[in-house]
């Protein structure tokens, strides 16, 4: 998502910070969030803009929470393959998708720079190997991976897919549940499979005015390497 249409996108919940929060950044995020904002640009566009990356790092059992109001559809989940080796899940924070991977595959690794959604991650999953990291350069060995995955996390950005590519063995999948733009992944000739629209479980009224209402993930698209 570029910056604009970040700022455009912003949930109500960005009035909650304010240019003073991106202080509070652990100083690796600023750095790596700062350096997507465009010259000139200060004040509350940069809040907007950055407004995900604050709730990861300064809030993240708000994250959680939203997470847990918007499970992923089982239709996607079974179109995942099974009997995977190493399974990896790319922006995973609190382990939303790392849950379903730790089923199908005998090894996960968990990539997450938000220290306080990998802590609650580590909690839940003790058993997935949780690191910190940016998509952009993984820690991952070059086709190590059966199964590269991520959940409402990235787009068509080539950086982050050739990352992807780089550590999948071939004849592995990459599969990205609710990324942005999925008609380009199909024009791509991905593998696309949208599945039915179903409600958000009950949840607290905070989210939605936070968040905005509820959209559990129903869209998959997949790679074979």
């Amino acid at each position: 998502m570029d910056f604009e249409q970040a700022v455009e996108k912003a949930p109500p919940g960005w009035r909650h910070f304010t240019v003073d929060d991106i202080a509070r950044l652990p100083p690796f995020v600023r750095a790596h969030e700062l350096a997507r904002i465009p010259p000139g640009e200060q004040g509350e566009r940069v809040v907007q803009a950055l407004f995900w990356t604050l709730v990861y790092h300064l809030e993240p059992d708000r994250w959680d929470e939203l997470a847990r109001s918007e499970p992923i559809h089982p239709e996607l989940i079974d179109t995942l393959p099974r009997g995977v080796r190493v399974g990896l899940d790319v922006g995973a924070g609190s382990g939303r998708l790392t849950q379903h991977l730790v089923t199908r595959c005998d090894h996960v690794v968990a990539v997450e720079p938000s220290a306080g959604l990998r802590s609650v991650l580590s909690r839940r999953l003790p058993r997935v190997d949780a690191v910190s990291a940016w998509a952009e350069a993984l820690p991952i060995a070059d086709r190590s991976v059966q199964l590269t995955a991520a959940c409402g996390a990235f787009g068509p950005d080539m950086a982050i897919l050739d990352e992807m590519r780089r550590v999948t063995a071939p004849g592995g999948v990459i599969a990205l549940v609710s990324p942005e733009e999925p008609e380009w992944f199909e024009a791509q000739g991905w593998q696309r499979v949208t599945a039915p629209a179903m409600p958000a479980p009950e949840h607290p009224a905070w989210i939605d005015d936070f968040f905005g209402p509820p959209d559990p993930p129903r869209e998959l698209v997949m790679l074979r390497v």
